[in-house]
């Protein structure tokens, strides 16, 4: 797969990484990847997302129950110029935590900048169980990425979503835009459920927090409180 140049700083291409490999068992529903909001899976509908924000191509990270996901995905997607862009990589380590898979994810993006042969890019790493967001959280955060280097010129930034918490304070959370230098200095720190949380602690100075909360909450689903407010339709098509 050749990543074509993208619309974000400048033209350099931006690949996702989709983290889609947990098997759900606090939620005790099966993979979250194949949890249905609106009638359509989790690891569908956020490979879209990915793809119609902004992202040139898409790396899905499977794991638990990985024939079942691919399946769900390929028969959402194959046939479709969306499908052409998404490639699926499996973690036979998933069960070590959610680091093995960023590291496994960024690795593969990576692989798919270099064959296209530009010397920079973006990577932008989702969560497959975060049910409200979306396309526009997505295009919101590439977008943000650009302007933060051109306008204060600052050099590479990484871009981080912020929803509030309880006491109305912005929250770092994901997605994440990296740079594609900076990703791989993450990746290279992963371990057990930490994924770029040791790189990003340790650089705060780089990373801007940009506030999302009128586009989403960004809550995420692990047990079945979780599914507490969620919208009726969403909740109506919550896989049993």
């Amino acid at each position: 797969m050749r990543v074509p140049a993208g619309p974000y700083r400048g033209g350099a291409p931006v690949v996702g990484v989709l983290l889609a490999a947990g098997a759900g068992r606090r939620l005790g529903r099966g993979p979250k990847a194949l949890l249905c909001v609106d009638g359509t899976p989790q690891v569908v509908r956020m490979a879209r997302a990915l793809l119609r924000g902004g992202c040139d191509a898409v790396v899905v990270v499977l794991g638990a129950s990985d024939e079942e996901v691919r399946t769900v995905l390929d028969g959402a997607l194959t046939g479709t110029p969306e499908g052409q862009r998404v490639r699926t990589v499996v973690n036979a380590d998933w069960e070590s935590g959610m680091g093995s898979s960023f590291r496994l994810g960024i690795e593969a993006a990576d692989r798919l900048l270099a064959s296209s042969g530009p010397s920079c890019g973006l990577i932008a790493v989702a969560l497959v169980d975060q049910p409200d967001v979306g396309e526009a959280v997505v295009r919101r955060l590439l977008a943000a990425a650009t302007a933060s280097t051109t306008a204060r010129d600052l050099g590479p930034r990484v871009t981080a979503a912020g929803y509030s918490d309880a006491q109305g304070r912005l929250v770092r959370s994901h997605p994440l835009v990296f740079p594609r230098h900076w990703a791989r200095e993450a990746a290279a720190l992963a371990a057990g459920d930490a994924a770029g949380r040791v790189w990003l602690r340790g650089h705060p100075e780089v990373v801007d927090v940009v506030d999302v909360g009128q586009l989403a909450t960004g809550r995420d689903v692990d047990i079945p409180q979780d599914l507490d407010g969620l919208s009726r339709g969403m909740e109506a098509d919550v896989r049993a």
